[in-house]
């Protein structure tokens, strides 16, 4: 007699009774080889526990429900004030971890050793499921031979020919913002238009695809809506993160059962934006190379007339020889990388800048003089690349905001096999100071990019302070003999290294071409509602005790 009764996911009952114990043996045997490496790691471990840090809050997660949550700057102040530029943290499971801001410990790390020190397995696992193949889901010579094609498209040349892409989107976002200013001065949500922005741009001169975000009466499409969901959505799962190492080497398909029967519906949002982004970008890459076989003449037709960076790639992948050559799934995952990559780290630079000239009109004012000047002498409306990256005090704005606000705190590694790595000035431990630190393999390390940005030692005792008038004069000697090995303005902002912020390039004309126009036609003031920066995988403003989740920064805005 057939059984009809059904499971949720329309399994007869016979079935889902066996893929529930299939599951659990599964869960049963990976608790078990996980006990048995968690105890052997431990005791191999027993040389950092001497190291100084904040004491564990959790036997399960350790500190990271202090380091992961919406409020954690403050937690991490505190531990950069008190323990230094090595601290030892506990993770999950009483899994000791160090972050580490010592100029030449993260040399070795991001430079000398970084096969050793390589991206954590669950998080190239992770990034590979939602974002495909692409440079922030591969390691060793399969992430070199990416990035070796990749770089040229992401060269100084390349991006100079986006500059007028660049104009042109922004008077979209200048267009918009007046309209909602025209009857004077007017509290605006800026950081919603600032993302809107930043996703446009990407789109388009990233993947020459259009999302119509500043468009006043578009609808936004569901490939919009996913990307710009999906990171606050990561974010939100706060110390749930823990799971992901437990987790990556199950096959996909189990993963994804697993994460349906997770009764949290934000779980089941992050598996609808991954499909919605991976059918998006597959439907774009497949548009692409239709057009590029019907010639170059018809593939320039394209909005960004071909100059894009996936149809860049797609070109240069044409004429690369077949070692080199990407196959069409890393191809795609370019595209999810870059644009999930590009769209909230640039707008949440560019919300912090905003909010510092509205609270410092005397720099705002500074800066538009600049801005009108190099207008009059060029005689250009819109400032072309040679003028934008020439201007001195736009450029000391950039890199100041960058340095002391970087979007991301800092990122993870995880070594390989056992390494002694040197320091730039001891520490003190429990026995003798240490010049040195032995790390053993399977140690989770974090590169603590604020906490070096922000070094005293390094910057002065203003180190904390904005101050874009320190660009304008030599760096202090302690800049330079601190050899930050970083790819961009003796900081750590972009990173350093094969895994160092690829388009570094491509965001500085972003918020260079941005605040050229935006100065010039606006006049910002803050609103007078209290400005918090919430802790996430990229920081965000919100409204200070607002019981509203998403993103937010309210300021008057006016023309200039």
């Amino acid at each position: 007699m057939p059984i009809t009764t059904a499971s949720p996911f329309g399994l007869h009952t016979a079935l889902w009774s066996t893929a529930i114990r299939v599951m659990s043996v599964g869960l049963l045997i990976t608790g078990i080889v996980a006990l048995f490496r968690i105890s052997s790691h431990r005791i191999r471990q027993i040389s950092l526990w001497k190291l100084p840090g904040p004491p564990s809050v959790s036997l399960i997660s350790g500190n990271y429900s202090q380091m992961y949550h919406v409020g954690a700057a403050q937690f991490h102040k505190h531990i950069m004030d008190t323990y230094g530029r090595v601290i030892r943290i506990t993770g999950p499971f009483w899994d000791t971890q160090l972050l580490i801001s010592d100029p030449m410990a993260c040399a070795r790390i991001l430079l000398k050793d970084q096969d050793i020190f390589e991206e954590a397995h669950w998080f190239i696992e992770s990034n590979q499921h939602a974002l495909g193949i692409g440079l922030l889901s591969t390691l060793g010579d399969q992430h070199r031979k990416q990035r070796k094609l990749l770089n040229p498209v992401f060269s100084t040349k390349q991006i100079r020919s986006l500059a007028p892409l660049f104009h042109r989107i922004t008077h979209q976002l200048c267009d918009a913002l007046q309209s909602q200013v025209a009857g004077g001065p007017t509290e605006v949500d800026m950081v919603v238009w600032l993302h809107r922005f930043a996703l446009e741009l990407i789109a388009q001169g990233g993947m020459g695809y259009t999302f119509n975000s500043l468009e006043p009466d578009a609808e936004e499409n569901e490939f919009g809506k996913s990307v710009k969901e999906y990171t606050p959505t990561l974010s939100n799962l706060g110390v749930l993160r823990i799971l992901f190492p437990l987790v990556s080497a199950w096959p996909k398909w189990l993963r994804r059962c697993c994460a349906r029967l997770v009764p949290m519906p934000m779980v089941h949002n992050i598996i609808r934006l991954t499909d919605v982004m991976q059918a998006c970008t597959q439907q774009i890459l497949d548009e692409k190379k239709a057009l590029l076989e019907m010639g170059d003449s018809v593939f320039a037709q394209q909005l960004s007339e071909g100059k894009d960076i996936i149809s860049v790639l797609m070109k240069t992948n044409i004429t690369a020889s077949v070692e080199e050559r990407l196959p069409d799934e890393e191809i795609r995952g370019q595209m999810a990388t870059l644009i999930l990559a590009a769209t909230d780290t640039t707008s949440a630079a560019l919300s912090r800048i905003m909010q510092l000239l509205s609270q410092r009109p005397d720099v705002q004012e500074k800066l538009r003089k600049e801005l009108n000047l190099a207008g009059m002498r060029s005689g250009q409306s819109d400032l072309d690349y040679d003028v934008l990256v020439s201007l001195p005090y736009l450029d000391a704005i950039c890199r100041e905001t960058l340095r002391l606000f970087p979007p991301l705190h800092f990122v993870h590694r995880v070594t390989r096999a056992d390494v002694s790595i040197p320091l730039s000035e001891p520490i003190k431990a429990s026995g003798d100071p240490l010049s040195s630190l032995f790390i053993p393999s399977g140690t989770a390390v974090a590169v603590n990019i604020v906490g070096m940005n922000r070094d005293q030692s390094i910057w002065g005792a203003d180190a904390a302070e904005w101050k874009p008038e320190r660009w304008l004069a030599p760096l202090p000697e302690s800049v330079v003999e601190a050899r930050i090995p970083g790819v961009y303005a003796n900081t750590l902002t972009f990173l350093g290294g094969e895994r160092a912020c690829i388009g570094f390039k491509f965001s500085q004309l972003e918020m260079k071409a941005a605040l050229a126009q935006l100065i010039r036609a606006f006049r910002l003031s803050p609103s007078g509602t209290e400005i918090v920066w919430r802790f996430g995988l990229v920081a965000s403003p919100s409204v200070k005790e607002s019981t509203v989740v998403r993103a937010q920064l309210p300021m008057v805005v006016e023309m200039a």
